[in-house]
């Protein structure tokens, strides 16, 4: 892991690809140790324990790797590295299909701007400096970082949460409530930041799931929605969960409200 402040990176890539060695030189310019290993087990395996980041350089070897995208993601959530990746569309919806996306810190779809990327990966490898003064603001009373699931078929959105809350706050993403479920009962998050409107299985279905395992029955709940008029609240209140969240909310807002939650136990609706 990051030594005297200088993180360290694994770049996971087939070959020596000239983008592949173009990413290492701005990567290292930022003051970050990089690795760089060929995409098998073994490979990643004599190389990834101690690495801030595995960076995955998707390639046509992508179609044949469920278990080495399963062993990367395994290891990484074990270690609490993150997981991130590039490639091109089709690339990453394959390794969407093999892997939990909430196991994903940042994807970078080709073609990318490469200042952009770069400033990314640094946010990302630097981030670990500023967890202990997060959790003094943020944590439980014994220290622990508060756990936030959430949970919307609205990736875009997703994310963007994610990265506001990710400095104060363990953040689990999910994409549908079919996902959600399982993850709940298997790892009792304090907070469940729920869309209500979703495809197959919607918010209220979750919130039902949810109420009827001891295990998550009294897991906090908030419904997210895109709707703020009177009509529409009332209907997402009528399942009685702890507050609603407008998806229109301002960054600032969500954040106070997140960080209220945790300091009163009750949650703030924000009028629209």
């Amino acid at each position: 892991m990051t030594t005297n402040n200088i993180p360290d990176l694994l770049i996971i890539s087939q070959g020596s690809a000239f983008m592949v060695n173009s990413l290492e030189n701005n990567i290292k310019k930022e003051g970050i140790y990089v690795t760089r290993c060929e995409p098998t087990v073994r490979n990643v395996d004599e190389n990834i324990d101690g690495k801030d980041i595995v960076l995955l350089f998707a390639g046509d070897f992508i179609k044949n790797s469920s278990g080495l995208l399963s062993y990367i993601t395994s290891k990484c959530a074990d270690e609490c590295n993150h997981f991130c990746i590039v490639g091109y569309p089709n690339e990453i919806a394959e390794i969407e299909k093999e892997v939990d996306i909430s196991r994903i810190s940042a994807e970078f779809t080709r073609p990318f701007d490469m200042k952009e990327f770069t400033a990314k990966i640094k946010s990302i490898a630097y981030r670990e400096s500023a967890a202990p003064k997060a959790e003094v603001k943020s944590g439980s009373a014994n220290g622990r970082r508060h756990s936030i699931l959430m949970c919307d078929d609205d990736m875009m959105f997703l994310k963007m949460v994610q990265e506001w809350l990710h400095e104060a706050y363990n953040i689990t993403i999910v994409k549908t409530g079919i996902m959600a479920v399982p993850f709940a009962l298997n790892n009792t998050p304090d907070l469940i930041l729920l869309d209500f409107e979703m495809p197959v299985m919607n918010g209220p279905k979750v919130l039902e799931a949810l109420r009827e395992d001891k295990k998550t029955a009294q897991i906090p709940v908030v419904f997210l929605t895109g709707h703020s008029d009177k009509d529409s609240v009332m209907e997402v209140m009528k399942m009685r969960p702890q507050g609603y969240l407008l998806k229109s909310t301002k960054k600032e807002d969500i954040i106070a409200s997140v960080d209220n939650f945790f300091a009163t136990g009750q949650w703030k609706n924000i009028q629209a």
